[in-house]
């Protein structure tokens, strides 16, 4: 099964009498083309300053397949947050380190003694990055990830504090599996 990335294509959407404007990466199982330069064997992560809002794991992979748009994740976490099941805002200040690499993207503590989360490069089904809609220029990042037997998938919204910084973090993901890709190929 051959994996590559749709590089950042913006959607936009009006939900709830919200317009946003959304940027995605995500992956293309169809597509053969991959797009952007790396270095296979560069070991690079970058990192970045972001906050953990929540997650909601353990969703049948059944449950997800209603998931797979952009679109889909965002009104997905929109009704969860209106539900309760999600806050709207991280529930405490705490800054963290998000590092994106080749292997995958780790959250850990600003001093980055703690890990809170990682997430294996193949197990990253889609990230979609958007504005809040709260009026604070703060953007969320929503990672649809699945588990090692491709049973369940889980959401996990980070807040950024800028759409630029989402978008950054969507571009360096693309990259990631980029570079991947390129080295399968050689």
């Amino acid at each position: 099964m051959r994996k590559s990335t749709s590089l950042l294509q913006s959607v936009d959407s009006s939900l709830g009498g919200l317009s946003r404007s959304s940027t995605v990466a995500s992956l293309d199982t169809d597509s053969t083309k991959s797009s952007g330069q790396s270095n296979s064997n560069s070991d690079t992560c970058a990192e970045f300053r972001i906050k953990y809002v929540g997650a909601i794991e353990k969703l049948k992979l059944s449950d997800g397949k209603n998931l797979e748009g952009p679109l889909d994740l965002i009104n997905y976490i929109d009704v969860a947050q209106q539900d309760g099941k999600l806050p709207f805002v991280p529930l405490e200040e705490e800054e963290f380190i998000m590092g994106v690499s080749k292997y995958g993207i780790k959250v850990s503590t600003s001093d980055q003694y703690d890990v809170l989360h990682r997430h294996a490069l193949y197990l990253i089904i889609r990230m979609v990055c958007y504005d809040d809609g709260l009026g604070a220029g703060k953007s969320l990042l929503a990672l649809k990830t699945t588990d090692a037997s491709y049973e369940e998938c889980s959401l996990w919204v980070y807040q950024c504090n800028s759409l630029e910084q989402a978008q950054a973090i969507c571009k360096v993901l693309a990259t990631a599996f980029d570079s991947v890709l390129t080295s399968e190929k050689s």
